[in-house]
């Protein structure tokens, strides 16, 4: 390389593909499950709590190999994994299409959940904590962005496959997307730099005792033991329980609850769109309003976002206009769940082990939607309306901003490290 010339640092380039690999992974498989919610109970005469259950089950597998990954990666080449994760993805979500009976999405959701695992979100929170050191918030605010984006360009997209093709078609054309957008995405991964002979971002050598610079990068915190021995994690579990059940609970239902209230389907997608499309900003936001002020401030703000957008979802039915400040409050709200996750565990326990205690955390964030999404199915089920599942969650969230607030006033309110 000639003097004066500088190559792009090559995170920017994993940073990229895990952007894609969200938008048409997350962003399709998971964000945008409401649109088939209706369609397929009305067709198939399946009640929403039992549909919907196939979510559960999907993260169940998630929660079940997700605590696992820092071992699977050391044991089988992460890129090779990475490629039968999505393959498998890919296929049982396809079969979706030719699902009749209850039992048999919730098979195909299981298998979903095994495949995701290996393009999930807590893949992506791993691949940029090994590339990154500064601005560690606002990388990982700008990948987990990815599911936002694809959630807002398919929502509306999958409600017009379903209303042109019907819900069968629109499963098999979904899934054709992601297989085409994954293969650029495999040629770039590479699982951290020093696959490549690189140090990550904001890397700086430290001096041994002799006096030369020592190669490795060093990581401070608590090990794993001492995470899972601290009340901290439990109370970190929880906050985090909270925030994805409440979350895509939410999220999952909002199509149907829109119809329900006499919305056009067309319109009420397009809502979805713009939550999605503010979802994708709240990850960004979030990830640098950490890096500026910290977590605790971050925390507080955010999930008072969270708390408001429950009161605004309850006004819609008052109001139509009401949907629009609703998009853009609960957006940015929904976010918090896959941002906060890998960015409170570091700041509760530091870097030192982080794959293997954010994987235990990650047990509670998909134990979330397990409980959350056939919650919202059920209430609507035994009711005939989701404004009880929305109280119930408005109260939720509430607490975990005390919790949360409590759990970070220890920490100094000296800026992390740019």
């Amino acid at each position: 390389m000639t003097q004066g010339t500088k190559r792009i640092f090559y995170g920017y380039y994993m940073l990229g593909a895990c952007l894609v690999m969200l938008i048409v992974g997350t962003g399709i498989v998971n964000n945008c499950a409401g649109q088939f919610i209706t369609p397929v109970c009305e067709d198939l005469g399946l009640p929403r709590s039992s549909m919907t259950l196939y979510l559960s089950f999907q993260n169940a597998a998630l929660m079940i190999l997700v605590p696992f990954l820092g071992i699977i990666y050391k044991k089988i080449k992460p890129k090779l994994f990475t490629i039968c994760g999505a393959i498998v993805m890919i296929v049982s979500f396809a079969l979706l299409s030719q699902c009749r009976e209850a039992w048999q999405f919730w098979i195909c959701g299981f298998v979903i959940g095994a495949g995701l695992a290996a393009v999930s979100t807590s893949t992506v929170s791993m691949l940029m904590n090994n590339w990154f050191i500064k601005n560690k918030g606002l990388v990982i605010g700008i990948a987990m962005a990815g599911s936002g984006f694809g959630s807002m360009i398919f929502n509306p997209v999958g409600q017009q496959l379903i209303a042109a093709y019907g819900y069968q078609t629109a499963y098999l054309i979904l899934a054709a997307i992601i297989f085409v957008v994954f293969i650029p995405v495999m040629i770039v991964y590479r699982f951290k730099p020093e696959d490549m002979g690189l140090k990550p971002l904001g890397y700086v050598e430290t001096q041994t005792a002799d006096g030369t610079a020592s190669g490795e990068v060093t990581r401070t915190g608590m090990t794993y033991k001492e995470a899972i021995r601290s009340p901290k994690f439990y109370l970190l579990a929880f906050i985090v329980l909270c925030l994805s059940g409440c979350g895509i609970g939410t999220f999952t239902h909002l199509q149907a609850y829109f119809t329900g209230i006499g919305l056009d389907p067309v319109f009420a997608a397009s809502i979805i769109g713009i939550t999605s499309a503010f979802l994708m900003i709240g990850k960004v936001i979030w990830g640098k309003v950490r890096d500026t002020f910290g977590p605790r401030p971050t925390l507080i703000i955010a999930l008072s976002f969270f708390v408001l957008s429950y009161v605004l979802v309850l006004l819609v039915p008052l109001n139509t206009a009401v949907c629009y400040v609703f998009a853009v409050v609960f957006g940015l709200a929904y976010a918090t769940p896959t941002v906060f996750s890998p960015l409170l565990t570091i700041a509760s326990f530091g870097e030192k082990e982080f794959s293997s205690i954010y994987g235990s955390v990650q047990i509670f964030f998909y134990l979330g939607p397990i409980i959350g999404n056939p919650l919202s199915g059920a209430i609507f089920d035994g009711t005939g309306s989701y404004n009880a599942a929305w109280i119930v969650y408005g109260i939720a969230i509430f607490i975990c901003l005390i919790a949360g607030s409590i759990m970070l006033s220890n920490k100094r309110k000296a800026r992390p490290p740019h």
